[in-house]
């Protein structure tokens, strides 16, 4: 049964996890590059996706099997066991202070009393409020461009729609629909509408208009992590990236066109009629942002277009992202087994403290000086 202090334990893993899954990230994509396959982006991408479904995953995981199945279980256990049986040699104190730092430093950190956790309070409430209510106007945002826009087809359950105030194409959804929203301007030039509805489309059966909705919709949670930035704009990279190659390659498009017509709405983005003050929670032909943010978004152009030009064939990206996916999920599973808070008194931890009781009565006798024995 999930508690506050369970939930709250699953929060805190999930944050570490993160961090520590973007050093397993970062050491992946360097093995890769290393191995010649840097421009696997599909494979990366779906690591990613995947990854962070791990990491979501595993604390909640741990926490159902700590509760139920396996109940009483804990790594704890299993490192004070194989202290007492020899298999490691430590000193008892360190090997305590170890097993307790999670514990201790969660309940310094809660609390109530300490000033830390109050400013830790304050900081983590404003700043999840303030990202909700940036949230809620980017959605009123999306709603007033949609209403604005003009139906122009429908193919199933996608519609396209064109509209005044947008200068770049992007797709997005409903409870019930897909949609793909074209700037009006855009009309007239035939070969950048072929590429721009190829490559929306392309997004919406990568399903990347859900993964962004679903990241939007974590960031008043995580808002404070820098793992889940990181991770945030890797995600939108590898599936750009992913995006251009899967058209090429289903595509009869030059890559001359192709490149020609990311510049021509990188450059009609930049005009001021521009409407998004707001990011919204839609997928982009791509990202044209202003300062402070621009050279991002100038990189992640110059790398598509030179990924573009290279145009290297990819690997099977199925078999190499299980691949890279079956270790990544079994260390995070192992990282969020490790971070549990220890359980209740088992036998062996009770011998443990029975040992640090008896070194502390030895260093305790040896500084006190032994009574003078009459005629001696």
């Amino acid at each position: 049964m999930f508690t506050a202090d369970v939930a709250l334990d699953v929060y805190i893993d999930i944050n570490i996890l993160l961090l520590f899954a973007c050093l397993l990230w970062l050491t992946a994509t360097a093995v890769l590059r290393a191995a010649g396959l840097g421009h696997a982006v599909s494979a990366r991408l779906s690591l990613l996706r995947w990854g962070f479904l791990a990491v979501l995953a595993s604390p909640i995981a741990v926490a159902l099997l700590s509760e139920g199945v396996a109940a009483g279980f804990n790594l704890t256990d299993l490192i004070v066991s194989q202290y007492l049986q020899g298999r490691f040699q430590m000193d008892p104190f360190t090997l305590e202070t170890i097993l307790t730092l999670r514990g201790q430093t969660t309940e310094a950190l809660l609390d109530p009393r300490g000033w830390v956790a109050l400013t830790l309070g304050v900081v983590l409430v404003g700043g999840a409020l303030f990202h909700a209510a940036r949230l809620i106007l980017a959605w009123a945002l999306l709603r007033r461009v949609m209403r604005e826009s003009y139906h122009w087809r429908r193919f199933g359950a996608v519609e396209l729609r064109l509209s005044d105030t947008v200068s770049v194409p992007f797709s997005t959804r409903s409870w019930h629909r897909r949609y793909v929203v074209l700037p009006s301007a855009m009309l007239p030039r035939a070969d950048d509408l072929r590429i721009a509805l190829g490559h929306e489309f392309q997004h919406l059966r990568q399903g990347d208009v859900e993964w962004e909705i679903g990241l939007e919709l974590l960031r008043p949670l995580l808002f404070w992590n820098p793992g889940f930035h990181l991770w945030k704009r890797q995600v939108e990279e590898m599936r750009e990236l992913s995006c251009d190659r899967r058209l090429m390659a289903r595509r009869n498009l030059g890559v001359a066109a192709y490149c020609q017509c990311l510049l021509r709405v990188c450059d009609d983005s930049l005009s001021p009629r521009r409407l998004f003050a707001v990011t919204m929670p839609v997928v982009g032909l791509l990202t044209a942002e202003r300062r402070p943010f621009a050279p991002r978004s100038a990189g992640l152009l110059r790398r598509r277009m030179e990924a573009l030009v290279d145009a290297r064939c990819e690997p099977d990206p199925a078999r190499l992202s299980v691949m890279l996916l079956a270790p990544l999920g079994v260390l995070t599973f192992v990282a969020a087994l490790a971070m549990q808070s220890a359980g209740d008194w088992s036998q062996d931890r009770l011998m443990l403290s029975t040992i640090l009781n008896l070194e502390r009565l030895d260093a305790l006798n040896a500084t006190i000086p032994s009574p003078a024995v009459p005629g001696w």
